[in-house]
């Protein structure tokens, strides 16, 4: 699985659970104990131990990862305290988040300063940075370790996931609810006031979602029946939806079908996502050949099929700031976009606007 900063990739091999990461480093965000200095190569991640490692994720200059035994280590930039470990003081190695209990924990995401985690008895956490309402507890104030999601309920999340400045978490059932920052409509509930507490999206029905990823400043998210579905900020065509217009409301992707997405991964201001046949689309922003269609040239409202390697056979997704990295069916890893700090992983600093295999 791989995971992207804007300037960072991390990837965590399914064989025995290995992290290596590469990209900036100027906060320590690559885990590898050096800061400040950039790697255009993939390093592992050695501490606490170099495998067992089960999932990553990251955002601007820091990340956390869940190892196979369910603690939550998390590394990297902290002025606001969104490693959760108890301090403001950066990391360049990963360190333990021990609060509510050592163990236990389902899934993380990591916002622009702000985290957000399950646990396995279906609690929802968050810490960080707090302006907006970001970590749904009710008030804005920063918190250096976790606190507890409370509404709509204290248990049944099935998962998280974090924009800059905005989360949206779904429950056990299939309902969808967001908070925090909400400018542009990106909460998905009809205005664009700000949200301390979680608050419901229910277009175009309060059930059945089944996936939901986070942009910057726009939302999208999967139903069960296969449809894709994209809402908040639209100015560079993020939402695939055919226009340049901010969404407060869920708008539905019809292209190049209705139905039929597997998977889906907000960007800064683009778009990518997989459909169950193995295609890779991607739409938006395209300044850096993030979107992987050969060119750079003027950003994209509908979704723009990604054919090199090959036109099918992708098995899962990433987007950052700037650049994307997906894995194949056969396990390897392609990255292709902004390139400006060796976040491709390719053994130069040259942006790419088409899959570049990651070898090293």
């Amino acid at each position: 699985r791989s995971t992207l900063f804007p300037y960072t990739t991390l990837f965590r091999s399914p064989a025995g659970g290995a992290l290596w990461c590469w990209g900036s480093n100027y906060y320590g965000e690559l885990g590898t104990g050096g800061r400040h200095t950039d790697l255009d190569l993939p390093r592992q991640v050695t501490t606490p131990a170099p495998r067992g490692w089960a999932s990553v994720t990251a955002a601007s200059e820091q990340a956390c990862a869940i190892r196979t035994d369910g603690t939550l280590w998390c590394w990297g930039f902290n002025s606001y305290g969104q490693l959760g470990i108890g301090s403001h003081t950066n990391q360049g190695r990963p360190h333990q988040v021990t609060t509510p209990a050592a163990g236990g924990w389902a899934s993380v995401a990591t916002g622009e300063d702000h985290t957000c985690a399950t646990r396995t008895d279906g609690t929802l956490w968050c810490w960080g940075y707090n302006a907006f309402g970001e970590l749904g507890t009710g008030n804005e104030i920063d918190q250096d370790r976790p606190h507890q999601v409370t509404g709509p309920g204290r248990q049944g999340w099935a998962s998280v996931i974090t924009g800059d400045s905005h989360t949206c978490g779904i429950r056990s059932g299939g309902a969808l609810w967001c908070w925090g920052w909400n400018e542009y409509g990106q909460l998905g509930i009809g205005n664009e006031t700000n949200q301390d507490l979680p608050h419901q999206v229910t277009s175009p029905a309060p059930d059945g979602w089944a996936s939901v990823t986070g942009g910057d400043a726009h939302t999208c998210a999967t139903r069960a029946g296969g449809t894709l579905w994209c809402w908040g900020w639209g100015q560079y065509g993020q939402l695939g939806i055919g226009i340049y217009t901010d969404q407060e409301l869920p708008h539905r992707v019809r292209t190049p079908a209705p139905q039929g997405w597997a998977s889906v991964a907000a960007g800064n201001a683009y778009t990518c996502a997989i459909r169950t046949e193995g295609t890779l689309w991607c739409w938006g922003f395209n300044e850096d050949g993030e979107l992987g269609i050969g060119n750079h040239i003027g950003h994209q409202m509908l979704p723009q099929q990604v054919a090199a390697p090959a036109p099918q056979g992708w098995a899962s997704v990433a987007t950052g700031n700037g650049h994307t990295c997906a894995l194949r069916t056969g396990g390897t890893l392609w990255c292709w976009g902004s390139n400006h700090d060796g976040e491709l992983g390719i053994g130069n600093y040259t942006n790419q606007d088409l899959p570049q295999q990651v070898t090293g």
